[in-house]
């Protein structure tokens, strides 16, 4: 369209001039021998030779160059297309090698080719700076380092964003409670790791302040550290394990769990009248209840309760107590696989 016009205005101005020169000027000729040929003129048409000669050269040259522009954009277009169909099988963890035309695009579409999982085989001299940057944050990640990732304003449940966090805790464990204490900034996997590592030395106060992040994992890492917990004469009471059994909506087998890591740490009075509670409010805690009193060769409480169930409730306890009246002693933790 713009060489259109430039034609369109540039013949104008020729016979305009032409007009000029003929009209107001001279209607004289010129003869001029070219080669040894005489060519003879009008004078207002030698006026605008150099016009139209430069006109042409213009014209060639827009053409030219008009044309090269065409094709770079066509192989542009080309390579877009192609970068649609590397992304797509990069999508289906299935990529494909492309010849791509154009020099920009190419380090980009090499990133593509190779899949956006794995950058080991990557050449990274044939990749675009700022993808080569993403790749080595990725790949630092990956390795376990730890990166301030906060310039690129990643969402807090970017997958990158949650692995660093992570590789944070597991090299600084001491931060936990940081991270719990800005727990808007993080995600929930992030949390959930610092309340795993927290609880591990955190006093009963300090683990209420950060209830809502209880869970099962939590309860049983917890409970994992019991041991070392009565060596520092640091062990939570039971009314802080009643408060933290009831955010995390245990089953059977649960309870049962719960009971033989708490038996050995708390007295047999303290351990009946948690469960005798718990069961009271919660059937499904009925059976660490009866496995309690069993701990404790607590039979005859234990034959007293049971007697008040069906006749086809809780078979493997009634078993059990058959064997024992029978003389036969069989380890306590069967149950906890009968059950």
């Amino acid at each position: 369209m713009q060489i259109k016009r430039y034609m369109f205005a540039a013949l104008l101005l020729m016979a305009g001039v032409w007009y000029y020169v003929q009209k107001m000027v001279t209607e004289g000729e010129y003869s001029l021998e070219i080669f040894g040929v005489h060519v003879t003129l009008p004078i207002a048409v030698w006026a605008i030779v150099p016009m139209a000669l430069l006109f042409l050269a213009s014209v060639f040259h827009m053409a030219y160059y008009g044309f090269k522009a065409y094709m770079r954009r066509r192989r542009v277009s080309k390579d877009v297309e192609k970068l649609a169909d590397a992304l797509f099988w990069a999508i289906l963890k299935s990529p494909k090698k492309h010849n791509y035309f154009d020099k920009r695009i190419k380090p980009v579409g090499a990133v593509l080719d190779n899949g956006c999982d794995d950058f080991s085989h990557l050449e990274k001299s044939r990749v675009h700076d700022v993808v080569r940057d993403a790749i080595d944050i990725v790949s630092a990640v990956n390795h376990g380092e730890v990166l301030d990732l906060s310039k690129y304003k990643l969402e807090k449940s970017n997958p990158f964003m949650v692995r660093n966090h992570l590789n944070m805790l597991q090299k600084e464990p001491e931060r936990a409670e940081e991270v719990l204490r800005r727990a808007p900034y993080y995600d929930a996997k992030v949390l959930k790791e610092a309340m795993l590592i927290f609880v591990e030395s955190a006093n009963e106060s300090d683990i209420d302040r950060f209830g809502e992040l209880m869970d099962k994992r939590v309860l049983m890492r917890l409970l994992d550290t019991l041991d070392a917990r009565q060596e520092k004469g640091t062990l939570p009471s039971l009314e802080a394990m009643e408060r933290w059994i009831e955010k995390i909506a245990p089953d059977g087998r649960d309870y049962m769990t719960i009971a033989r890591k708490l038996i050995k740490h708390y007295t047999p009075n303290e351990l009946l009248a948690f469960f005798e509670r718990l069961s009271s409010r919660d059937e499904k805690a009925f059976k660490a209840y009866l496995l309690t009193l069993l701990e404790f060769e607590m039979l005859d409480r234990a034959n007293e309760l049971l007697q008040d169930t069906h006749a086809d409730e809780y078979p493997e306890f009634k078993a059990y107590l058959d064997l024992r009246k029978s003389g036969k002693h069989y380890p306590i933790d069967l149950l906890l696989h009968a059950c």
